[in-house]
């Protein structure tokens, strides 16, 4: 009966591999006849250990498909269909993707999920394994398969997980901001094939190696060193921000994530690539003032001295520092990245339309001037564009051609009768009126 078995094997084995010719070199593949016997999984196996010479190994057929022995797979030579897939494969893993093919043509489970299991262990034995885009790119080609074992395609899963996560960790630790990691480029880049929950989970597995390994301070820094696409970096900085390891208090961390978020704002492309979804969990982490410039439809300026708002002066068309009237206080707000990279503001007025606040040149300005106040912030239809640079307790706005003079006010020695005008100083001279050229923003987007 035995020897029947194996000749009909030998018969399948003809008949299949000539349609196959031109995938299989072998044309007498032992493979096609075992995957096209229709006998129980455990016969087949066992004959197939007569055709090599070599006694049966298996008692039971289930031990591929047991979940603990997945995960641990046996030694290479364990059993005799891992035999076969690795004649088929030769040590070439491009044949594995052919021998995947022939999965479909096994005609019971056990043999598919078989078939499956060897070529994961192939993988490993190819070294292949160390390469996070080989396993996903298996794993990718299974997903095909209606008929995998989800534990196969979650342990899959998790190894391509971890060993990017290992790749990842290069950036975080060197020093150095000019090293290049091109291993690490490629991955990413692959990666924006694929849905952001496969960057999820291995940002989840990379920040637990390196907070372990550096302080959360260096993490944040370095996390500068990866060149990668905005939607990436959008979803790293959120992870990192939501880790515990840096809710504590430590000025430097909160400095060094700040300055990860803006440098990120500060990215041309980075409303028009980054979803809307994204981005708004970005503005969330950012300090009030500076969230409302990227949210808010209009905003109204108070200066934080004397909380008077910025809008046209009652006789002139100079710029004053007023009572609160919210419909004469809110100017729309416009963004224009330079080439520097550094965002430019510009603010024209919902009351007196494409009215902006404008400041005009003045020689008074200079190093040599007499005066270091001068009365030149005017609205004005021209556009003018103003440097926004955030402060502990607000913003303050320089003019942002030559970012020599910083607009103040609130200082009753520089007023003239009802009109309390705004002026400028030069930038030098903040640190010593930080009080009058310190301003903060309120949401006045319903403001009629």
């Amino acid at each position: 009966m035995a020897s029947a078995t194996v000749w009909l094997i030998l018969i399948l084995g003809l008949r299949w591999s000539g349609a196959l010719d031109s995938h299989t070199p072998n044309n007498d593949s032992k493979l096609l006849a075992a995957l096209n016997s229709s006998a129980p999984a455990q016969e087949v196996l066992f004959h197939i250990d007569i055709w090599r010479n070599e006694a049966p190994v298996y008692s039971h057929f289930d031990v591929w498909t047991n979940e603990a022995a997945v995960g641990a797979l046996a030694p290479a030579g364990s059993s005799a269909l891992e035999s076969l897939i690795r004649a088929e494969v030769g040590g070439d893993w491009e044949r594995g993707k052919l021998v995947l093919q022939l999965a479909n043509e096994a005609k019971t489970l056990e043999l598919k999920e078989a078939i499956y299991t060897a070529l994961w262990k192939e993988l490993q034995q190819t070294k292949q394994i160390y390469d996070p885009m080989k396993i996903l790119q298996f794993h990718e080609q299974l997903r095909l398969h209606t008929d995998v074992p989800q534990h196969l395609m979650e342990l899959i899963y998790q190894a391509f997980v971890h060993r990017s996560a290992q790749f990842l960790e290069a950036p975080f630790h060197t020093n150095s901001p000019a090293a290049t990691f091109p291993l690490v480029n490629s991955l990413m880049e692959r990666l924006t094939f694929s849905t952001l929950d496969y960057l999820r989970d291995i940002l989840e597995v990379l920040y637990n190696a390196v907070l372990a390994l550096e302080t959360p301070l260096s993490v944040v820094e370095r996390l500068a060193n990866f060149t990668t696409n905005l939607t990436q970096m959008a979803q790293a900085n959120l992870q990192l921000l939501a880790r515990e390891e840096l809710r504590r208090e430590d000025p430097k961390v909160q400095l060094a994530l700040q300055s990860n978020l803006r440098d990120l704002l500060e990215q041309p492309g980075f409303e028009q690539e980054v979803a809307v979804s994204l981005r708004t969990k970005i503005y969330a982490h950012l300090p009030k003032d500076e969230q409302l410039l990227y949210t808010a439809r209009k905003v109204c300026i108070r200066n934080v001295t004397d909380n008077t708002y910025i809008y046209e002066c009652p006789q002139t068309y100079l710029i004053c520092s007023n009572a609160r009237d919210l419909k004469k206080a809110a100017y729309f707000i416009q963004r224009e990245n330079s080439l520097d990279s550094r965002p430019k503001f510009a603010f024209y007025s919902a009351y007196w339309r494409n009215r902006y606040i404008l400041m005009e040149p003045s020689a008074q300005t200079g190093p040599n001037a007499n005066h270091s106040i001068t009365k030149n912030v005017y609205s004005r239809n021209n556009i003018n564009w103003w440097r926004v640079v955030y402060e502990v307790d607000g913003i303050s706005l320089y003019d942002a051609v030559s970012e020599g003079s910083v607009l103040c006010g609130g200082d009753p020695a520089h007023w003239d009768s009802e009109e309390h005008h705004v002026y400028t100083r030069r930038a030098s001279e903040f640190a010593a009126h930080r009080g009058e050229c310190t301003w903060s923003l309120e949401d006045c987007s319903d403001a009629a």
